[in-house]
């Protein structure tokens, strides 16, 4: 897809990738090398990165542009890349918006400020002032349960109005309450869900274009959105059952950001044949009780890939 592509074409499943560090607390380059590897090797729609799977908001404006080109080489144009924007000025975030598309990014997730508080009037404001111009494909993260500035469905369809050039919507939170925006939306904007795939198929159901995860089951998470897109019942049906063995990995990793970063840092490291895993921020320590569960749930993941992806 161009950059100047039509976000028609913009859908299935989006790995957020995991940042990788060294010993001394900078970007491990190889480490990413073998991730982004694992994701195409995966068949994945697209790849994303700087969401807080990444940990975006633990890195300063220098190392996350670094991430955003370590990652954009690796991939060399050969699958479609988001990068999430953010910042708390206009200023910071069209620089930061220049600077991703130089990379390679096709297209970007413009995130609201994490500090200041907005009313929907100025936030379709902000977002209007850093979209001009930017010749791209654009969506917006709108996740109520994580951050302090979420928009209506009636304020995202505003803010479509005001900036047609904005067409996605990150559409996070239960799905129960997604919905009800998917379908006021539908005609506007495609719809991703996140929170791991916690409720995959029930945010296909609702009419989501898409999923943004972890990469931890990536393989499995496109097959079910492949067997989604068929239609029938029987692979429906096994889409719902790859799900259900899915659920207790995903519960595991998602009950804090903390959680998904300490561990789903360790379980991708291990997917990718790392013996080191460094966790440069070390907000949470890993416990031999959560090591064990963590164990039990790969092998328990091994037997489903084995199972359903032959």
């Amino acid at each position: 897809m161009s950059k100047t592509g039509a976000a028609a074409e913009i859908g299935g499943v989006y790995p957020m990738l995991y940042a990788f560090w060294d010993g001394d607390g900078r970007l491990d380059h190889r480490a990413m090398d073998l991730q982004v590897g694992h994701v195409l090797e995966a068949g994945a729609d697209g790849v994303a990165v700087l969401g807080l799977v990444t940990e975006s908001h633990r890195m300063d404006a220098r190392e996350r542009l670094a991430l955003t080109r370590s990652v954009g080489q690796r991939l060399g144009g050969e699958c479609p890349y988001s990068v999430t924007i953010t910042g708390e000025t206009v200023d910071e975030q069209r620089a930061f918006a220049d600077a991703a598309l130089e990379a390679g990014a096709d297209w970007l997730i413009l995130q609201p400020p994490l500090k200041t508080v907005l009313g929907e009037a100025e936030l379709i404001a902000f977002f209007a002032a850093i979209a001009e111009g930017l010749a791209c494909p654009l969506g917006v993260q709108n996740n109520p349960e994580h951050l302090k500035n979420a928009f209506s469905a009636a304020g995202l369809i505003r803010l479509h109005e005001a900036v047609p050039a904005i067409t996605i919507a990150k559409a996070e939170g239960p799905v129960v309450t997604a919905e009800p925006l998917i379908d006021a939306t539908r005609a506007s904007l495609r719809s991703f869900g996140g929170h791991g795939g916690i409720e995959h198929t029930r945010l296909l159901r609702a009419g989501a274009h898409g999923l943004i995860p972890a990469p931890d089951c990536l393989p499995l998470q496109i097959r079910i959105d492949r067997l989604w897109a068929e239609g029938t019942e029987e692979a429906r049906a096994e889409a719902e059952a790859i799900e259900t063995e899915l659920l207790p990995l995903i519960v595991f990793m998602n009950r804090s950001i903390d959680v998904l970063l300490c561990y789903g840092r360790q379980f991708m490291a291990r997917r990718l044949g790392l013996e080191d895993s460094f966790d440069r921020f070390g907000t949470l320590r890993p416990t031999p009780f959560g090591l064990a569960e963590m164990d039990r749930l790969y092998e328990r993941l091994s037997e489903t890939e084995a199972r359903y992806l032959g």
